[in-house]
Order: structure tokens, then C-alpha cells, then sequence
């Protein structure tokens, strides 16, 4: 109980700083809408950073049910993935930033959502209080991402004139979409399939569908922003971010003397590479328009 209340002790205490300094400033401005949503995006990125160490070194007491080591650090990797994400969009709530965001959220917790309630329930020891938290922010954050794509609030005045992502970075973030989702859609049908290459977690059909519901989100984001600029550029931090966090992760086993998983280190290495490489020449790209 006394995790779990430091836990909660420092998402208050983070909400509070980026309330302070990303919502307070606009709050003259802002409906109350406005201000939800910037909350919301506050409550991603905090909650994630917070949580992504304790899932990194795999203590039981930071999640709520038993990870194996590699979807812990995967999940930490998703968390940093989501905190870059949402520290842009804070930066600059622009509609499609903020609305990348918001689909990435929906896409990502919804699909789990409804695999936990539909068939995972035993794997939740309901004598933990941190099940009992995580269930409510799943469902509130849920709630809000829902509501807020049906209804988003204007934050910044939408720009005039998009600018359109560069060929490049289109046909690498439309490749990401096909590998990266059908990679996800396996992981997310079952735990156990005909290469150890990808299913990795044979009989915890639940920690395989956690892993494959952040690579459909990042399939979905790739999607939501392969056309416009300034979110592709977003996608790419947020996808080189993910592909960084798993490679690392992969290579973490040498630590413990453990086999390395080769698939995930070697296609999200080139990942992270061709990413980083996008985004360097992104920028140059963005600054000539």
C-alpha cells in the first residue's frame, strides 16, 4: 500500500508541475474543454514517465500483474514513446498534434481494454490496490480520449497552410504501418505462433496482446500522420523513442547473461536508425518550406 501511495503522491505532484506550466499560463483563454484535454495530455505523459522505471527493472509493485522482463521494458519503452508524444503536443497543441495523440491513446487502450474484460480478468489479483488504480485510469483516460476525438477543442488556431511531409518520411511511415501493424495484429490474435522470432511470450496471452496493442497504435499514428508534416514529425520522435527503448531492451539481456532477442533488436535497430536519419533530414526539409 505504501508503493502504491508514493506512485500516486508523485503523479499528484506531476500533474501540479504541468498543470503549472503547461495549462495555468493559457487558463484565460481556455474553456473548461480546453483545459481537460491539456490534462489529459499531461496526465499521458506523467503517468507513463513515472511508471516506465518500475517497469523497466520489472518490480510486481509498479504494474498490475506479472510482466516477463522483456514486455516490462517494452512497456517502459511504449511509456517514453508516449511521454515524447505528449511533451510535443503540450509544446505545441496544434489540432492534428493533439488529435494524433488522442487516437494513439484510443487506439492503444481500447482493443486492451475490452481483451482484459472479455477474457483476462484472472490474471488480477483484486487483493492489490495498484489493480484497482489501474483500472481507473484506463477507464477514465478511456472516457476522455473517446470524448475528445468526438469532440476536440480548438487550443491554438489551426494553421492556414499544412505543409505536406516530404515523399521520404510518407513512404517510410506507410511501410511502418504495414510491418509494424501486421506484426501487431499477431502478437494481439495469439502468444504462440509458428517462429519464436515474433512470438516470444508463448503462454501469456495477455502480455503478448499488451505488446501488440502499442505496435498497432504506432501502426495507427504512422497512418493518422504519414501526410502531414508537422505530425509526421512527431510520429517519427515518437516512433525512433519506441524503437530506441526496444532495442535497448533487447540488448539489456547481456546483462544477465540471458539470450539476446535478435528479431526485436535487429528490426527495430534499423527502425531507430532510419528514423533518427528522417528525422535529421525532416527538419531541413520543414525549414526550406
Amino acid at each position: 500500500m505504501f508503493d502504491l501511495m508514493l506512485q500516486i503522491l508523485a503523479l499528484f505532484i506531476g500533474l501540479f508541475v504541468g498543470y503549472r506550466r503547461w495549462i495555468a499560463p493559457r487558463a484565460d483563454s481556455l474553456s473548461r474543454q480546453g483545459q481537460g484535454l491539456l490534462l489529459l495530455l499531461v496526465l499521458t505523459m506523467v503517468g507513463g514517465f513515472i511508471g516506465s522505471f518500475g517497469w523497466w527493472v520489472d518490480d510486481p509493485r509498479t504494474f498490475s500483474w506479472d510482466l516477463p522482463p522483456l514486455a516490462g521494458r517494452m512497456l517502459a519503452s511504449a511509456a517514453w514513446a508516449f511521454t515524447v508524444a505528449g511533451l510535443m503536443a503540450l509544446q505545441k497543441p496544434a489540432y492534428e498534434r493533439v488529435r494524433l495523440l488522442l487516437w494513439m491513446l484510443f487506439v492503444y487502450l481500447v482493443p486492451l481494454a475490452l481483451v482484459i474484460f472479455l477474457f483476462h480478468l484472472d490474471y488480477f489479483d483484486f487483493q492489490a490496490p495498484i489493480v484497482y488504480g489501474f483500472f481507473i485510469i484506463v477507464v477514465t483516460m478511456i472516457t476522455a480520449s473517446s470524448w475528445y476525438l468526438y469532440r476536440q477543442p480548438e487550443i491554438v488556431a489551426k494553421e492556414k497552410e499544412v505543409v505536406s511531409s516530404s515523399i521520404a518520411v510518407r513512404n517510410w511511415l506507410s511501410l511502418i504501418v504495414l510491418v509494424i501493424g501486421l506484426w501487431g495484429v499477431a502478437l494481439f490474435i495469439t502468444d504462440s505462433g509458428p517462429t519464436k522470432l515474433i512470438w516470444v511470450w508463448a503462454g501469456d496471452l495477455l502480455s503478448s496482446r499488451l505488446i501488440g496493442a502499442m505496435l498497432l497504435t504506432i501502426a495507427a499514428g504512422a497512418w493518422y500522420s504519414r501526410s502531414n508534416a508537422d505530425t509526421a514529425r512527431v510520429m517519427l520522435a515518437t516512433l525512433f523513442t519506441y524503437a530506441l527503448g526496444i532495442a535497448f531492451a533487447s540488448v539489456w539481456f547481456v546483462f544477465f547473461n540471458k539470450p539476446v532477442v535478435a528479431s526485436y533488436l535487429t528490426v527495430f535497430g534499423i527502425i531507430g536508425i532510419v528514423t533518427g536519419l528522417l528525422l535529421i533530414s525532416d527538419k531541413a526539409h520543414l525549414a526550406a518550406k
